[in-house]
């Protein structure tokens, strides 16, 4: 069972163009190979405008790749996937040069391009198909010559890329343009994983260059990074593909084997490198929580894409390429995924019940250099309190009342109901004098008439309802801003006279805030430990360790 998560931020035209706006490739799963490449949207922003025209059209594009490049290319499975991979480009062939928006940047040509010549190798190089390459890795006694078996076919694909990614940017006139100085060309990283399953395992060879990750996922131990991120502590990476002449990339291999059932993917940081994940834990719980309310690998990558349609802002893109090994069927994953929740939920969340939502670590820090303004998180808090809304409320109804009654829409109101009253009673009269003859015609307006009345009517009470609510509104908040401070030390002091149920409430905030702001740097402690336990599991196997 594969599944794929393949989410793109999008602006639609005035002619009904979509404009997808994501540098990622799309994500690659089949019964060996999983890839995901998300090209570079800041270190590779150069924009192409001269690109060949045939990349526009989906029959075209592979001949206009490829010729010369590969010497076969025609695997159906192969074109199907370049093909469908561009579609972005397709939906903007005619207006590609209209805005600047709408021409692709240089990671978005790379990331696609690179993606191809890692499924072209592992489609027509026997030597890499799974069965071959890992048993003959599997008959090799020498731990040196099968790490260096391994070691190899990194160096190859780092040649391989190189080359063949250069032949085919030449092909397609994907070049670099001399107004984006300082940027890369063909930027992007790459994560690959070449699997197989064999009973109890799953053998895996990974190939991976920048920051995108390769994941494995099992009940006991959780979720666990594969490798590290090859970048730098201010987030800039120190290896990714790219065809800038004075720089060079390296495609690291690593062979690695896990005990089944498990779940192998490979991620772009639009999934991981999120605001919504204080912790990789709570990126396990999105996980977790997302099979157990599946009820198929369809449906919980189409609810996976719903999450970071949501979540995802940070990032042009969110792909996610994932193979569940050694499962019988989509329900052993959904039960496997509930049992490991119950274990989240015992030995981290119910330690912390706010672990996952409220970020005491990054709080207890900021308060080093400003001091939490306990005065400022109280109004805030109070702001919202049903009973504090109603002592406003009540202490500016007159004020809210005067306000909506002097608003011109109700006067205009007002009028067409008056308008509406007068042609009923006009009509009703003369239907009411002996010379006149009342026929059903004359019936009939009087009900249009009485329908106007009573239209007229609920529009005018509608809007004085909605104008009372809004001048209240406006009020009892301008109300709270002004006099928040001295309501708030009144109660606290025992002076002033407050509804019992406000009085409450205000004391129960200022307490709670207190002892949160008290005990923040006891909150931030906890916190931290708890996401160090986590991470002793989850980065074991990223300093070598089985």
């Amino acid at each position: 069972m594969e599944l794929t998560v393949y989410r793109q931020s999008s602006k639609v035209r005035p002619d009904g163009t979509i404009v997808y706006k994501g540098e990622d490739a799309l994500p690659y799963a089949d019964g060996q190979l999983l890839i995901v490449a998300d090209g570079l949207g800041g270190a590779a922003a150069i924009r192409h405008t001269s690109i060949d025209s045939r990349l526009f059209d989906e029959e075209t594009l592979p001949d206009t790749l490829f010729s010369g490049v590969f010497e076969d290319y025609s695997d159906p499975g192969f074109l199907g996937y370049v093909k469908k991979s561009f579609f972005e480009l397709y939906a903007v062939k005619d207006c590609y040069t209209d805005n600047v928006n709408n021409i692709k940047k240089s990671g978005y040509f790379a990331s696609r391009i690179v993606s191809a010549i890692v499924l072209h190798e592992f489609t027509y190089n026997k030597k890499l198909a799974a069965g071959s390459f890992f048993g003959a890795l599997g008959r090799e006694r020498d731990a040196a010559k099968k790490a260096k078996a391994v070691a190899d076919v990194g160096e190859y694909f780092t040649r391989t890329i190189a080359e063949k990614l250069r032949a085919c940017a030449n092909n397609a006139n994907i070049i670099y343009e001399s107004s984006y100085s300082g940027l890369s060309l063909l930027g992007t990283t790459l994560t690959a994983a070449l699997y197989q399953e064999t009973g109890s395992e799953t053998e895996v060879l990974l190939l991976t260059a920048g920051d995108s990750r390769p994941y494995v996922w099992d009940e006991k131990d959780g979720l666990r990074q594969l490798v590290r991120d090859e970048e730098r502590p201010d987030g800039g990476m120190t290896n990714y593909i790219q065809l800038s002449d004075e720089s060079s990339f390296t495609i690291n291999s690593r062979y690695m084997k896990f005990r089944n059932p498990c779940v192998l993917f490979c991620a772009s940081d639009g999934c991981f490198d999120s605001g919504s994940f204080l912790s990789p834990l709570a990126f396990e719980k999105l996980l977790l929580d997302t099979a157990a309310a599946s009820d198929s690998p369809e449906d919980m990558s189409a609810n996976l894409h719903d999450f970071f349609v949501d979540h995802g802002r940070h990032d042009d893109s969110s792909t996610i390429a994932m193979k569940l090994c050694g499962y019988a069927n989509f329900d052993e994953l959904r039960r496997a995924a509930s049992r490991r929740l119950k274990a989240i939920e015992n030995d981290y969340i119910s330690q912390m019940p706010k672990l996952l939502e409220n970020d005491f670590i990054g709080d207890f820090e900021r308060s080093k250099t400003n001091a939490p303004d306990e005065a400022a998180l109280l109004r805030d808090e109070l702001k919202c309190s049903p009973a504090v809304r109603a002592f406003c409320e009540e202490t500016v109804k007159p004020e809210a009342e005067k306000s909506a009654s002097g608003d011109e829409r109700i006067a205009k109101a007002a009028e067409l109901r008056s308008s509406a009253r007068a042609d009923l009673t006009e009509l009703a009269s003369g239907l009411g004098s002996k010379e006149t003859e009342i026929s059903s015609g004359s019936l009939d307006k009087l009900e249009a008439a009485l329908g106007s009345v009573r239209s007229s009517d609920s529009e005018y009470d509608e809007l004085r309802r909605s104008i009372f609510a809004e001048a209240l509104k406006n009020a009892a908040d301008k109300y709270w801003s002004s006099n928040a401070d001295t309501i708030i030390n009144e109660i606290k002091s025992g002076a002033g006279s407050y509804p019992a149920e406000m009085v409450s409430e205000v004391k129960t905030a200022a307490e709670s805030i207190s002892s949160a702001i008290k005990n923040l740097g006891s909150n931030a402690e906890l916190q931290q430990a708890l996401f160090d336990k986590y991470s002793d599991k989850y980065s074991a196997l990223m300093r070598g360790e089985d």
